[in-house]
């Protein structure tokens, strides 16, 4: 990537994939079901995103840029999931002009905007540590990630193209044994070695994500529409 302009064509494949979809699934189900399948979405689309984010071979700084406008993209698009409307919500009818408005919320519940903001900031974190240079990783560490180990500390590195002997000073400044953090530079540099994934497959494989996020999502409709058969 050279230069970071708008969010990435996946991105906007998962737009048009989940909007409509979250829209039918609320049509189909009471609120409180509605809340609980909003919530487990959430966790399991951040953590899946994440552990996809961490298997990339090697991200460079504009990468790193293009990353967090897609994950701010894609985190909006998730705050606003619980209120999403369906055109035909959205239109009122000539006699009751301020029917929507009286009885739709536009505001998603605070402790879902809390939790998903809270599961994207541990994206945005390890990007940004990510885009962090070298020399001050240790510190930037330290402060954005205050819980974080040494491992997380070396898939930073791992993320950043770091070489072995990087890794390894690096390791013993954090405070690793010198012979352990050779061993664990070594140990990173071979699993990073291994890994196929990367950014620019991410981006290219655009349709492979749509289509997988097609699959998944007319799986659980069928699955809602069976729950709903239940109560009739």
């Amino acid at each position: 990537i050279d230069v970071v302009g708008e969010e990435s064509s996946y991105v906007r494949s998962m737009h048009a994939a989940i909007q409509p979809f979250v829209v039918n699934v609320k049509e189909l189900l009471p609120n409180s079901y509605f809340r609980n399948f909003c919530d487990k979405f959430a966790v399991a689309f951040t953590t899946a995103f994440y552990n996809n984010i961490v298997r990339c071979k090697r991200i460079s700084e504009s990468g790193t840029q293009q990353f967090l406008l897609d994950v701010y993209n894609l985190k909006t698009l998730l705050l606003k999931m619980p209120v999403l409307l369906g055109k035909s919500s959205t239109k009122s009818s000539p006699s009751s002009p301020t029917n929507v408005s009286a009885t739709t919320s536009t505001i998603a519940p605070a402790m879902y905007t809390k939790m998903v903001t809270k599961e994207f900031q541990r994206i945005e974190t390890l990007l940004k540590l990510v885009g962090t240079p070298s020399e001050l990783l240790i510190d930037v560490f330290r402060v954005q990630w205050s819980s974080g180990s040494a491992l997380n500390l070396q898939t930073i590195m791992n993320l950043k193209g770091m070489k072995r002997n990087e890794q390894a000073a690096m390791l013993e400044r954090f405070g690793v044994d010198p012979v352990m953090a050779m061993k664990g530079a070594a140990a990173g540099a071979t699993n990073g070695n291994t890994v196929h994934e990367n950014i620019q497959a991410l981006r290219d494989g655009s349709s492979d994500v749509a289509a997988k996020v097609n699959s998944d999502l007319i799986t659980m409709r069928q699955k809602v529409e069976d729950f709903r058969r239940t109560f009739r």
